[in-house]
């Protein structure tokens, strides 16, 4: 069996295109917003990742989503800081009973 001419060879799949990325996304926007699901917000935030990272993107929407996509993720520094520091910018601590 001959193998097949260059031209004839399989391309390899490519990224998938950025407008189904997108119109995905606001899909899911809009889900999350009639009801909040954790798993429908992953998904949000790794499509905005992909947004961010894909080669047709532009560099305004790139950093747009990923500023989104930090943000979609919350505040970072809730996870690492003091315990109690969560309460700073809501209502002051309330005192703990024991």
């Amino acid at each position: 069996m001959v193998p097949p001419a260059a031209s004839e060879a399989p391309t390899p799949a490519a990224a998938p295109g950025l407008e189904p990325i997108i119109g995905g996304t606001l899909a899911l926007l809009t889900h999350y917003a009639r009801m909040p699901d954790l798993k429908v917000s992953e998904r949000i935030a790794c499509n905005l990742a992909l947004i961010a990272r894909h080669p047709e993107a532009t560099a305004t929407l790139r950093s747009m989503c990923t500023n989104l996509f930090v943000a979609w993720l919350g505040p970072l520094d809730v996870q690492d800081g003091a315990v109690g520091g969560e309460w700073r910018d809501v209502w002051p601590m309330p005192p703990a009973m024991q």
